[in-house]
């Protein structure tokens, strides 16, 4: 028997309440707001995000720039995680470059695991000489969109089930209290009849 045949027939249900029609149509849209809305509000946000994620990262590009730097004294070398996970590992090692306006400097920077004494790398500086963190590159900018779509679908279904829950769980106490009161009612009569 399909859906709508079953929802018709239970319209002329007497035994059907209107908190059985009120759950019954919050179930539906409840439904289509966590298998239609969700994704789209995810897919909304991961593109927002990402479009924010990627003004953020134009900004970074325009504020930093790199040097060539010599390590002064050797990166850790890195120890593979029990994950198997593959990261790029960076450690804070001292450096030195030239800067034409200050002259030869020291200082630490994120390095990459496993270089030696001596082995050049880039180093990222901010418009006042201090070292940062390399702009964020697409990997970063995805990362971040997909995250807060995933985030976002989540969140919207869960609120949805959510809501069906505590919607369902208000009926039922709703029906309890009204089967009481019939029952109130009706049961001195009954236990009468059957005495």
């Amino acid at each position: 028997m399909t859906t709508c045949k079953k929802f018709r027939q239970a319209k002329g249900n007497p035994l059907r309440r209107g908190s059985d029609a009120v759950e019954g149509w919050a179930a539906l849209l409840l439904g289509l707001l966590a298998l239609l809305v969700a994704p789209a509000a995810g897919a909304a946000a991961g593109w927002a995000a990402h479009a924010d994620a990627t003004g953020h990262a134009r900004a970074q590009v325009e504020q930093r720039h790199p040097v060539r730097a010599k390590l002064v004294e050797d990166s850790p070398d890195y120890v593979p995680s029990q994950s198997g996970v593959q990261n790029t590992v960076t450690y804070p090692v001292k450096v030195r470059w030239t800067d034409e306006g200050r002259g030869t400097v020291v200082a630490t920077a994120p390095v990459s695991a496993g270089l030696e004494r001596g082995d050049r790398t880039t180093v990222w500086l901010d418009r006042h000489g201090r070292v940062t963190t390399e702009p964020w590159g697409s990997e970063a900018i995805w990362a971040r969109a997909l995250t807060a779509a995933f985030l976002v679908t989540v969140t919207t279904a869960t609120l949805a089930l959510l809501a069906r829950f505590l919607l369902r769980r208000a009926l039922d106490h709703r029906r309890i209290a009204a089967w009481e009161r019939d029952w109130r009612r009706v049961g001195p009569e009954w236990s009468r009849r059957h005495a």
